[in-house]
């Protein structure tokens, strides 16, 4: 092979490790009807009310600059869908973490009843990938849900704009991809043609 064609090759598939750019998830109806989330774990609070400084269900812990409540105020209203949710009652928490034990490559919710924006910003090891301003959704039921699609995300946070707003989350849900990434992939085979092609030459 000749090896002006080989670099060019290898540069392009390099270009391909590069880290996708981060996707909003927006929609209405349920997180689960978004692409990035079908097929995605929920988490929808239905375990029942608590009132703690943390929360961890499955491969996520809810933290905040308050302790997490799950409740059942207005259940079935606000984009809220069963018996209970989290819920700030109008105060407190003003900012919500989510932190994934194992790093997620799409998250979102079902948040009702904001009446100013909120700033949903995720983050993986190095740091900060992307923030997405979540709208206020005000009295509306039809299930509307935020989130980011981003391989690798370690942790989110839900901040609020200027002051106190009664919101609820809930139907958390995640999703882990266990497809290879192309560029390695494609590294991989690059790296097995070169030890065939040097076999090749031995014989």
């Amino acid at each position: 092979m000749n090896k002006n064609i080989l670099a060019l090759a290898v540069t392009g598939l390099l270009s391909f490790s590069t880290s996708a750019l981060a996707t909003p998830i927006i929609g209405q109806g349920l997180p689960t009807d978004n692409a990035n989330l079908t097929g995605g774990t929920v988490i929808d609070f239905e375990g029942g009310a608590s009132n703690s400084a943390t929360l961890t269900l499955g491969n996520v812990t809810f933290s905040g600059d308050a302790n997490i409540i799950v409740d059942g105020d207005y259940a079935g209203n606000y984009n809220t869908r069963g018996r209970y949710h989290i819920t700030n009652y109008g105060d407190v928490p003003t900012m919500f973490r989510f932190d994934f034990a194992t790093a997620v490559d799409a998250f979102g919710f079902l948040f009702g009843a904001s009446d100013v924006d909120w700033y949903l910003s995720a983050y993986d090891a190095n740091g900060l990938l992307e923030t997405l301003t979540v709208n206020p959704v005000h009295g509306s039921n039809a299930g509307d849900y935020f989130g980011i699609a981003q391989s690798g995300m370690t942790y989110a946070t839900l901040t609020i704009s200027d002051y106190v707003d009664y919101v609820f989350i809930d139907n958390f849900t995640y999703a882990t991809s266990d497809v290879p990434e192309p560029a390695p992939v494609a590294l991989l085979g690059l790296g097995l043609l070169g030890l065939g092609l040097a076999r090749k030459r031995r014989g």
